[in-house]
């Protein structure tokens, strides 16, 4: 059904994809809001700041398809491209992120946000991690 958005025949072209990277932005925040409501037991609404993403994709080893200089946003858009092509082609669902996130977000109601920004970039990069063999 998508398949004319995801014809890539490599990572690094996935993660300049500003396309994906939009349909992305939309699948992480809905993604991270279920993980975190899940968590405290109560309804969240979130946005991933572009901090977060740019943490966990740069502890990865596809950051190295990338320009070390490259900004926060620029690797948060990379970040959120590679989750929209891993869910339109049906390599992760919803679901299997919001459980990973879940598992991995180890915060409370008092949590800092600054606490809770290294927890979520943790959370995040191990999601990835656990996918990259799902790349081209």
């Amino acid at each position: 059904m998508w398949e004319t958005f995801v014809e890539h025949k490599n990572v690094e072209s996935i993660m300049h994809d500003k396309g994906l990277a939009k349909v992305g932005d939309g699948l992480v925040n809905f993604c991270y809001s279920l993980a975190k409501s899940l968590v405290l037991g109560q309804a969240t609404g979130e946005k991933v700041r572009d901090s977060v993403l740019a943490r966990a994709i740069r502890s990865t080893s596809v950051y190295h398809y990338m320009n070390r200089r490259t900004d926060a946003g620029r690797a948060a858009d990379a970040y959120e491209a590679i989750m929209a092509y891993l869910w339109m082609t049906e390599k992760i669902t919803i679901s299997d992120m919001v459980d990973s996130l879940s598992e991995s977000l180890k915060i409370t109601s008092i949590t800092s946000r600054k606490k809770e920004g290294v927890i979520a970039a943790v959370a995040f990069q191990k999601f990835l991690e656990s996918n990259i063999d799902n790349l081209p």
